[in-house]
């Protein structure tokens, strides 16, 4: 089995801006549970398949919710004081590993509802297919938010109101349910800060949220108190 992807390192905040810190958590979030999936997926007992599955499915839902917001808004909103275009290389970086990743989620969505048998060595195949290009566009478009950068043409109000209105974009769109559990169970111990989400809703998280698909959270490297597993 290949050996885990390591986490993006967190800059020095001195040379950091908002943007990369903010995108560098996130990321290692999607690292974290890639590299779950992939821990697990040899040894899964046949029972737990399905449980499974919904950590998987929530996994790579979550990658591509987050991609398509940066489309939609993240990266609009950079433009209007970088210039047009200028985030337009990490929008043909997804180009190179999405589809690749909706294979994925079919494929689990196949297994969870019974079409299709869980094989383990199919299943890693398909996540070897783009999850190096996925991991690469990761830490590049980390760098790409680098301080001098982005300090050039924006305030730190401005970065932290652009970020205020992607997450509540991104709280609109996600389902409660998966999404809330595995912000923390894939979350990193060393930015515990992220996501910032008010205590209420962690609280919420751990008691309400999380119950529905209680077994798939056993999967992630972190339990529901956001510390870390065996």
């Amino acid at each position: 089995m290949p050996a885990p992807y390591p986490l993006i390192t967190m800059l020095n905040p001195s040379t950091n801006s908002y943007a990369s810190s903010n995108m560098a958590a996130a990321h290692n979030a999607f690292i974290q549970g890639i590299n779950a999936i992939v821990q697990h997926a040899p040894t899964v007992p046949k029972e737990k398949v399905q449980a499974f599955m919904i950590f998987g499915l929530a996994v790579v839902d979550n990658i591509h919710h987050h991609h398509d917001l940066e489309e939609q808004y993240l990266f609009p909103e950079y433009e209007k004081k970088l210039g047009h275009g200028a985030m337009s290389q990490n929008v043909q970086e997804h180009k190179q590993f999405v589809p690749a990743l909706l294979e994925l989620k079919e494929h689990m969505e196949d297994i969870k509802s019974g079409n299709s048998l869980y094989d383990s060595n199919l299943l890693l195949s398909k996540i070897h297919s783009f999850s190096d290009v996925m991991i690469a566009h990761l830490t590049h478009e980390v760098s790409l938010l680098e301080s001098g950068r982005m300090r050039a043409n924006f305030t730190e109000k401005d970065l932290k109101d652009i970020d205020s209105g992607f997450m509540s974009l991104a709280l609109k769109r996600i389902e409660f349910a998966t999404t809330m559990p595995l912000s923390v169970v894939c979350g990193n111990p060393e930015t515990p800060w992220f996501p910032p989400f008010p205590l209420p809703l962690k609280w919420a998280t751990r008691w309400w949220f999380a119950r529905k698909y209680s077994e798939a959270w056993e999967f992630g490297p972190l339990d529901l108190y956001g510390n870390p597993r065996k």
